[in-house]
């Protein structure tokens, strides 16, 4: 990334301190949602996988930083780590069940494990988890209480996934990564385990994306069974689309650009939906472009 790129974040990242208010808290929810769409672009990034599911570690994160410090805001020193362990050690055990199929066997089996859980959130159990009406009253760290400082901490974390993401990508291990994306037949002919490297990153990706859910529930105090639903998967997975799946940020310009648009397209009009899916509409026919002319410009190299 050159130098202009990240002056230029750096800059919009601090605008939102200046005015506070409605724009800090929209720069908050990019923050969360980023978060969450980069897991899905690592995930790809790195296995070539497309998962329709990662709202379970999402809204898993969110629920388990609910549960845990809705009593005592001094919990969250307890909540933040085993909500990674958790989005981790769960991803493992998906991973372990759906990576046995591939393409648009494994999406579906992702999907259906995040509705299954979904389901279960909502009606499973409501005394513990809310039920329909969610868990309200989630507090924010003890010292992050002010909005601007909880803004303040986001970027910071977000800043240093996405520096380790890249330094993942130049270590040997994200050139293993990269090679089991590219060609996983061939890496296997080396001698490489490459469902091992596939649930190593499949369940980073579950970690980050609880990371995002961790940090959702503290910027909006409440959590919601929508936080685990297909149609969080999905916007998560356009994100990812929209900024580039194989970029490092992509996930962060993805939320950007979705968050801003929804946000001054519905102080206009009440078709702002309308508009969004045009916008979708165009990205993908762009995206395919794109795609094609690298698949022509590999071809005739």
């Amino acid at each position: 990334m050159r130098w202009w790129a990240l002056v230029g974040m750096g800059v919009l990242a601090f605008l939102p301190l200046l005015s506070r208010g409605y724009p800090l808290h929209l720069a908050t929810e990019v923050v969360a949602w980023a978060l969450a769409a980069t897991s899905l672009a690592f995930l790809f990034r790195t296995t070539g996988l497309v998962s329709l599911g990662h709202a379970a570690f999402f809204g898993g994160g969110a629920y388990v930083a609910a549960l845990i410090t809705r009593a005592d805001p001094g919990r969250w020193i307890l909540a933040l780590p085993l909500a990674l362990v958790l989005g981790f050690g769960v991803a493992l055990v998906l991973g372990f069940l759906a990576l046995r199929s591939h393409g648009i066997f494994f999406l579906m089996l992702t999907l259906a494990f995040s509705q299954l859980l979904y389901i279960l959130v909502k009606q499973g159990f409501p005394q513990l988890t809310g039920g329909d009406d969610g868990l309200p009253g989630v507090p924010k760290p003890l010292g992050l209480e002010d909005p601007a400082f909880y803004y303040l901490a986001g970027i910071s974390v977000l800043t240093l996934v996405l520096l380790a993401y890249r330094a993942l990508l130049a270590s040997p291990l994200g050139q293993i990564l990269d090679a089991l994306r590219m060609n996983e037949a061939r890496l296997g002919v080396l001698g490489y385990d490459t469902r091992f490297y596939k649930l190593l990153a499949f369940g980073l990706s579950g970690a980050l994306g609880a990371l995002g859910g961790v940090f959702l529930a503290g910027h909006r105090g409440f959590v919601h069974p929508h936080d685990l639903a297909w149609t969080t998967s999905g916007l998560l997975l356009v994100m990812a689309v929209v900024g580039g799946m194989r970029s490092v940020a992509g996930g962060l310009w993805g939320a950007a650009i979705l968050i801003a648009l929804e946000a001054v397209l519905s102080s206009y009009t009440d078709l702002w939906n309308l508009f969004v899916g045009l916008f979708l509409m165009g990205s993908v026919v762009y995206a395919l472009k794109g795609r094609r002319g690298e698949s022509r410009a590999g071809a005739s190299g």
